[in-house]
């Protein structure tokens, strides 16, 4: 398992400031988010090579755009040729930056039980054509278990069914499962098999506590040992990705939060 982080948590830092922060701590790559500063889908062809260079240079790899686009389920069908629409302007970017994998949102109701079945098929209808449009550049589709039609591991996997694709995959999020249903550990990670294209770690409560998703990994109560075990178990041997999102302050920065971050995972990996 390699030790990657979301660029979200260092969003206050322009990307290349990002990209070298990270690099200095010890991370091998950056999922590099579809933030204002870092990659929103109007970002200068100049300001891309300049990443793509930039990621070369200090030997980091561009694991995921983990784009905003989609939230497909209740939008009109307008709004959703708009999402495709940036989805084609992310596979020039992945391309760009080597990319293999670009997040895309189902969204729907919090909970999927809520969602009617127009939802579903809507979803699904524009996932195939997220997922048909990266077929020729051979790139993936990743689907972040999150708030709505992938919120727990049923109804990931029947969206999964429903969308019928090779190169749509998982972008396992045990913090999200946790909030969301009861399994979200080894039996996860076992259903999912090799779906599972990247993981991201965060800690996390279960109720709704408005602090509930602002903490440090093992200041919640996901248990991650157990979920790390299992991933190597499984053999998975792709990224792991800090997603905290603790909020900095002018005592403990988004610096001092990605090196902290990046000590527990490689403590996890180390302790398998």
């Amino acid at each position: 398992m390699r030790i990657a982080v979301c660029s979200k948590i260092l969003q206050e830092y322009d990307i290349s400031e990002a990209v070298s922060i990270a690099a200095d701590i010890g991370y091998e790559g950056m999922e590099i988010f579809g933030v204002e500063k870092h990659l929103p889908a109007d970002v200068s062809e100049k300001k891309v090579r300049t990443l793509a260079g930039q990621l070369r240079n200090v030997g980091m790899e561009c694991v995921t755009l983990c784009t905003y686009v989609g939230m497909f389920a209740q939008k009109s069908d307008d709004e959703c040729l708009r999402e495709v629409e940036k989805f084609r302007r992310y596979l020039d970017i992945a391309q760009e930056l080597e990319c293999d994998m670009i997040r895309v949102q189902p969204g729907g109701p919090p909970q999927p039980s809520a969602a009617r079945e127009d939802h579903w098929e809507r979803a699904a209808h524009y996932l195939r054509e997220c997922c048909d449009l990266a077929l020729t550049p051979d790139l993936g589709v990743a689907m972040e278990n999150n708030f709505g039609l992938s919120a727990t591991c049923d109804a990931t996997l029947d969206l999964v069914a429903r969308v019928d694709r090779p190169n749509l995959g998982i972008n396992y999020d045990p913090g999200n499962l946790y909030r969301m249903d009861r399994y979200y550990g080894h039996e996860a990670i076992a259903r999912f098999g090799e779906l599972v294209w990247n993981v991201q770690v965060k800690d996390c409560y279960r109720d709704d506590r408005e602090d509930d998703y602002k903490l440090l990994l093992g200041e919640g109560e996901v248990d991650y040992a157990s979920i790390f075990s299992a991933l190597d178990a499984a053999e998975y041997d792709g990224h792991v990705s800090a997603e905290s999102h603790k909020d900095p302050t002018a005592e403990f920065t988004a610096v001092d939060i990605a090196r902290h971050e990046y000590e527990a995972i490689r403590s996890l990996i180390e302790s398998i």
